[in-house]
């Protein structure tokens, strides 16, 4: 498992020289701690001089990251330990923008498409419209524009991007491991098979009676169950036993519809999976950052909160708007309660990261045992703080 900068010791450096010069490790480390010591500098003199905040509101910290000269391309199925984001970014004075991944830790970055690789430009256009990629890792489906908005399908593998329909579009859920995606474009809702690029519209399979009745399909309890908030009543909702403004299918198919209401009222229209599809959060708002998490097996019930909208690990770990938020486990010897991570790329790029979150299959069984507080900077202890403190007094 990788180790904190902060907490090589000589001797490491030591051993280290074989293969990377001593001298070399310690002149970064002497950075790093010059680094992160004015960093400090700016968190303690805004709490307790300048009184911006208080201890317990969310504290800014600044990740630096690096984008390589000789970048190399990600491999789809490439091992990590740790969830990984999209982000897109280019030099100032660029034409255009490449996508990239990173670890949440802002390290071990990867090229995952150039703007000619995707074959056309990469759009945000909203929280929910961005890169969204497979749980398998391999494909990511995108709003992009190339003489007018269109749906991009990007295979990692291939490295080969193909747009697939027009206007807008997100993916609603994906199904058997990211082989289909049930995606919402200016057309309406369709099954998209990910190998084949094969397209088929919800509503030519089902009917438009059908396609008119839901709206988006939100798929629970390991993507056995589909849930949809009536949209529009009619004879298909009226053909349909039980009530309620809610409809549940069997998955796959949308097999045995019953109405009831199986969502809370903030999660009517569906919600968004953090980093499997355990947990989730509805009614995103990018003026807020405290959201009730549901659970996939019972979609209705409350088993906690979360700093920020996607979540990472229940009570402690969150990404919203591109920035990593950490409730501080009270047991650590530290003044600070609330982190956001930021990430920096420097005064030579523009970039925008994304709030999809990827678990690659390496990780998946070890994750739930896995401290991410030791991927990112150790935070100060309660003594540093107060002698930084003391230093910027006096």
């Amino acid at each position: 498992m990788k180790k904190k900068l902060l907490a090589y010791s000589i001797g490491a450096l030591c051993v280290g020289a074989i293969a990377y010069p001593a001298w070399k490790m310690i002149a970064e480390k002497i950075a790093y701690d010059k680094a992160y010591q004015e960093q400090l500098d700016l968190i303690v003199r805004g709490i307790e001089i300048e009184r911006w905040k208080t201890r317990a509101d969310i504290i800014g910290w600044k990740i630096n990251v690096s984008i390589p000269d000789d970048i190399e391309y990600e491999e789809w199925d490439e091992d990590y330990e740790i969830p990984r984001v999209l982000f897109k970014a280019r030099k100032y004075g660029a034409p255009y923008f490449d996508l990239y991944s990173m670890g949440i830790d802002g390290k071990d970055v990867k090229l995952v498409a150039t703007r000619e690789d995707f074959g056309a430009n990469i759009l945000p256009l909203g929280y929910f419209t961005g890169p969204n990629r497979s749980p398998d890792g391999r494909y990511i489906i995108s709003t992009s524009s190339d003489k007018g908005y269109g749906c991009t399908l990007y295979d990692i593998k291939k490295r080969k991007g193909h747009i697939f329909s027009s206007g807008r579009c997100y993916v609603e859920s994906w199904i058997n491991d990211g082989k289909f995606a049930i995606i919402n474009d200016g057309d309406g809702k369709a099954y998209l098979t990910l190998e084949s690029k094969e397209i088929k519209y919800i509503k030519d399979i089902y009917g438009h009676e059908f396609e008119d009745a839901n709206s988006k399909f939100f798929l629970v309890k390991d993507g056995t169950k589909a849930i949809s908030n009536i949209y529009k009543h009619n004879d298909f909702v009226n053909s349909i036993q039980g009530n309620g403004e809610q409809i549940t299918y069997d998955m796959p198919g949308f097999k045995k519809p019953e109405r009831g209401n199986y969502l809370s009222d903030e999660c009517k229209y569906g919600g968004t999976f953090g980093v499997n599809s355990s947990l989730f959060t509805c009614s995103y708002d990018s003026n807020k950052v405290y959201y009730n998490v549901y659970e996939s097996n019972n979609p209705n019930n409350i088993v906690g909160k979360s700093l920020g909208f996607r979540v990472i690990e229940l009570g402690k770990w969150a990404i919203q708007d591109g920035e990593i938020y950490r409730i501080v486990d009270k047991s650590e010897d530290t003044p600070l309660s609330k982190i956001s991570y930021y990430y920096d790329f420097g005064d030579e790029y523009q970039f925008t990261v994304y709030d999809d979150l990827y678990l690659p299959i390496s990780a998946q069984k070890s994750f739930g045992d896995l401290d991410i507080a030791e991927y990112f900077p150790e935070l100060p202890s309660k003594e540093r703080y107060e002698d930084t403190w003391i230093d910027l007094l006096y």
